[in-house]
């Protein structure tokens, strides 16, 4: 089974929050609401798929996400791949979309794969360094001089305005500051590193200077966990819908401006 999480950017707070989840299996791709949906304010429910509690089938990609796979005749395609580290990404659309997020300047949309934990307790997961947009051009010449492989370290940034339990980025010593991880996956990388048994690593997998910045720095992260930690359990965002909150007022058009029944 394929798996990646919707998550949808909050205009008053920026902040991304996850609110659906999309799946492929047996030759099925399945869309449902997860609980994020009842936190994001302003959040219109996608046309076609109006009822959060309901699981959506179809032997097709959905067109919401169908119009987001970037194609192989793309001049800008041959980029991505190198961006991605990535020689070929096949004909897999869920892989596509979890390299590429789907992203589209069009809207406030992005999708993500969780974390990958293997039979051994192996913990890996990749992502691209955030909020580099903000940083001072010093930070951003030093991103521009670290090397394939060479190890970041993560920093708690619990007086965080807007976010406390944020994980910030920075290189050896002397220190740089590398812009932060994303929000996703703050509380299992929060609870990793606070247990020095699970080895937590990170490191730097490409640098992509020609990138816009929100491609420019991709990192790997590995670690060791023990058999019950599950990825983004804790997280509620994350979990599926079960009964509609009393206190819960939808707004009644969908990202299309379609009025919902």
């Amino acid at each position: 089974m394929s798996t990646l999480f919707v998550a949808w950017q909050q205009p008053d707070s920026r902040e991304w929050i996850p609110v659906a989840k999309l799946e492929f299996s047996d030759s099925t791709y399945s869309f449902s609401y997860t609980q994020g949906i009842f936190r994001a304010k302003e959040f219109r429910r996608f046309s076609g798929m109006q009822k959060v509690d309901v699981v959506y089938e179809s032997p097709r990609l959905f067109p919401l996400f169908a119009n987001r796979l970037i194609s192989k005749s793309r001049p800008e395609f041959k980029d991505y791949l190198r961006w991605l580290g990535l020689s070929d990404m096949g004909d897999d659309p869920m892989a596509i979309l979890a390299l590429t997020g789907g992203i589209r300047g069009t809207d406030s949309i992005e999708l993500f794969q969780p974390p990958a934990v293997s039979e051994r307790g192996e913990y890996k997961l990749e992502f691209f360094a955030r909020s580099l947009s903000h940083l001072p051009p010093t930070a951003i010449n030093r991103i521009g001089e670290l090397q394939k492989g060479e190890r970041l370290f993560l920093m708690l940034d619990p007086q965080n305005d807007f976010d406390p339990r944020a994980v910030a980025m920075r290189t050896a010593t002397p220190s740089s500051f590398l812009g932060y991880c994303p929000k996703y996956y703050a509380q299992d990388l929060g609870t990793l590193l606070a247990n020095p048994e699970c080895d937590l690593t990170v490191r730097v997998k490409c640098v992509n200077l020609d990138a816009p910045s929100n491609m420019r720095l991709l990192c790997s992260v590995t670690a060791n966990v023990p058999s019950v930690f599950t990825p983004l359990s804790k997280e509620r965002d994350f979990l599926p819908v079960q009964g509609i909150p009393a206190e819960w007022v939808p707004p009644t058009t969908s990202l299309d401006g379609i009025l919902l029944s």
